[in-house]
């Protein structure tokens, strides 16, 4: 009877371990993947302080070489590259289109979109390009002096068609505060549960306990990642991240900034 018991327990153990072998993983995925999509709408692609979508994926893909939703976040960082590549193109920014291309190729080097406009960057000569005896140069000055005034028009006026066009498919840059009151901040929040984090490493980092040596001071700046509302009282908190901690502060402690000011 004892030997059918032994048995039994060893086949139940061994069943037990590798479920919680598979949970760990599972659980530590999950907050890889929450961490991965703040860095994209915070458009942290390629770089960023605290992380950065790509590498975030990239980590993912190494603990779960299959998982679909970071293949996905991959993706998407190389259709937002490029797009705005296309955009700057279209605009005839050449040296904004070399730098999204550059990190087009870092996250996909046999992207087709990268071949192209490649291509469309340092075209091959055209063959079809009049000789001198087909096309006679123009002889009279003034002519050539009002062509020029032409195409410099309709240049400025496809450059500007094409800037009104394309503007919404820039990247917004991220939106800032500036802590005016540091008595509104809760230090404290992150051992409670009023809120809701996006992250448990958020949530770590988002109070005294987690913060080291560091603590925020009056007229310092941050990126507002999230804004939620209190458990108890009726102001917004928001959740600044400032070097690789978040702060998160009343809204009436807090002054937003302008789009202007906010751009690095």
């Amino acid at each position: 009877m004892f030997r059918y018991l032994l048995h039994y327990t060893l086949i139940f153990f061994m069943v037990l371990i590798p479920i919680q072998a598979i949970a760990a993983p599972s659980s530590e995925i999950a907050q890889l993947l929450s961490q991965c999509g703040k860095h994209l709408k915070a458009n942290r692609l390629t770089s960023g302080k605290g992380g950065t979508a790509f590498d975030c994926y990239q980590e993912v893909l190494e603990k779960d070489a299959d998982n679909a939703e970071a293949l996905a976040g991959l993706k998407d960082i190389e259709a937002r590259y490029a797009g705005w590549a296309q955009k700057a193109f279209d605009r005839g920014q050449k040296n904004k289109v070399k730098r999204y291309l550059e990190s087009l190729r870092k996250v996909n080097p046999k992207s087709a979109k990268l071949a192209e406009l490649e291509a469309q960057l340092s075209p091959t000569p055209s063959t079809s390009s009049a000789t001198p005896s087909q096309t006679p140069p123009p002889s009279d000055s003034n002519a050539d002096s009002q062509a020029s005034s032409s195409d410099e028009a309709d240049s400025q006026v496809s450059s500007s068609d094409a800037a009104s066009q394309a503007a919404s498919s820039e990247p917004p840059p991220p939106k800032k505060a500036q802590i005016t009151d540091v008595g509104q901040i809760y230090e404290l929040i992150n051992t409670t549960d009023c809120l809701i984090w996006p992250s448990l490493d958020m949530k770590e980092k988002g109070g005294k306990d987690g913060w080291e040596s560091f603590y925020p001071k009056k007229g310092e700046i941050g990126i507002v990642l999230e804004e939620m509302k209190h458990c108890h009282f009726d102001n917004n908190v928001l959740i600044l991240e400032m070097d690789q901690y978040y702060v998160p502060i009343s809204s009436v402690g807090v002054q937003i900034m302008s789009e202007d000011s906010a751009t690095e």
